[in-house]
């Protein structure tokens, strides 16, 4: 969905929110229409201000000032359709109940963004193929994905605790799908210590995702944005990850690990190059592919023989709902496979909700994520 259409969807819950509050006959509820108002319009204004004057490493105002801008208008959205019975029916039961939700979505936007940013959740996933190694059965894979450095704001603590959760995890393996920085490579500086300290028994490799490439930036020239990428790659290695760059490599008898570079469904970059990568593995080998974008899986692995794809790029959209058997975000209208564990076939696509978050400082019911993986011979 585009954020487009999304802002203005929210200008629109917002005009209705404020016409139903100054409707009121009560003062209290005009005061709090223009006070609520006045929030909106001027945190929009000031995430303008911020995001146009930052520069490639400094997040924080850009990224606050478009957190109060969600925390005041957002919760308009839960208005909606009490207020529109309110104005058809004209009971005031409705429009209590459309203030009541509307409240309650403002507390669970502060709470994402005060606890919900640093509530890392392990998931765990158990798969089973008729063709894995036997000798490997029971290899346990964690992931994560789409770390966002630039956007914890130094808070080294926090994030050494989610750390500390993917040690005592016990790896074989640690994968990362990407998107360590938000735009430029200096974000890592001061936290190569922290990610230093992730361990893996047997390895930890790495992928790029869209956000590697410094994209969304201004360079001076191309030069420097290569370099930038170049410097990134590096700060892979100097953390103890092995980047793959459209290449794949043989983990063990019969059990290869791939890695594409970024492929994502058009506007997003799509330098990885899958055939390349799938070159020199034999056929009946079992693959597993890291691929930042999971639009890559139904566009070109499905046409491969490839039987795990792990992804993530969609952080769940860093707001939705995981409970009581309803799992849904806004971003699945874009992304059918979002988060989560699919199939197709005898192939499997696990995408992961994101270690960090971007743009919005804070998750409301997608929780970060840091992924146990267990494969194993049927």
């Amino acid at each position: 969905m585009p954020f487009l259409f999304i802002f203005l969807f929210i200008i629109a819950t917002q005009t209705f929110f404020s016409y139903s509050f100054f409707s009121q006959e009560a003062l209290i509820y005009k005061i709090f229409g223009a006070v609520q108002l006045v929030a909106f319009v001027g945190t929009i204004a000031l995430m303008f201000i911020f995001f146009r004057r930052r520069n490639s490493t400094n997040y924080k105002a850009g990224f606050y000032s478009f957190g109060a801008m969600i925390a005041s208008g957002v919760p308009a959205i839960a208005f909606i359709f009490p207020g529109i019975l309110k104005l058809i029916t004209g009971n005031r039961l409705f429009f209590q109940i459309g203030w009541t939700l509307s409240f309650l979505l403002f507390v669970g936007i502060l709470v994402g963004i005060l606890w919900g940013r640093w509530n890392w959740k392990v998931h765990k996933v158990k798969l089973d193929f008729p063709h894995f190694p036997e000798d490997l059965n029971s290899v346990k894979i964690i992931q994560i994905s789409d770390v966002h450095v630039g956007s914890f704001f130094n808070n080294y603590k926090k994030v050494e605790k989610a750390i500390e959760k993917i040690n005592t995890l016990n790896a074989d393996y640690v994968f990362f799908t990407g998107d360590l920085v938000n735009n430029s490579a200096a974000e890592m500086k001061g936290w190569e210590s922290v990610f230093s300290k992730i361990q893996a028994k047997k390895g930890k490799y790495s992928i790029l995702g869209n956000h590697d490439y410094g994209d969304y930036v201004k360079w001076e020239s191309e030069n420097q944005k290569h370099q930038n990428l170049l410097d990134l790659i590096a700060i892979h290695q100097e953390i103890g990850f092995k980047p793959l760059l459209n290449e794949s490599v043989e983990l063990a008898p019969n059990f290869w690990l791939l890695g594409v570079e970024n492929w994502g469904k058009a506007p997003f970059r799509q330098s990885g190059e899958l055939g390349k990568t799938l070159s020199n593995v034999p056929t009946e080998a079992f693959k597993l592919l890291l691929s930042h974008d999971p639009s890559h899986f139904d566009l070109q692995v499905l046409d491969t023989d490839i039987d795990l794809t792990i992804s993530g790029h969609t952080h769940g959209m860093q707001f939705g709902i995981e409970r009581f058997g309803i799992k849904f975000s806004p971003v699945s209208l874009r992304y059918k496979k979002w988060a989560g564990l699919y199939q197709v076939g005898k192939q499997y696509l696990y995408v992961n909700r994101g270690f960090g978050y971007l743009g919005f400082p804070g998750r409301v019911g997608i929780y970060p994520e840091i992924t146990e993986i267990k494969l194993g011979r049927k």
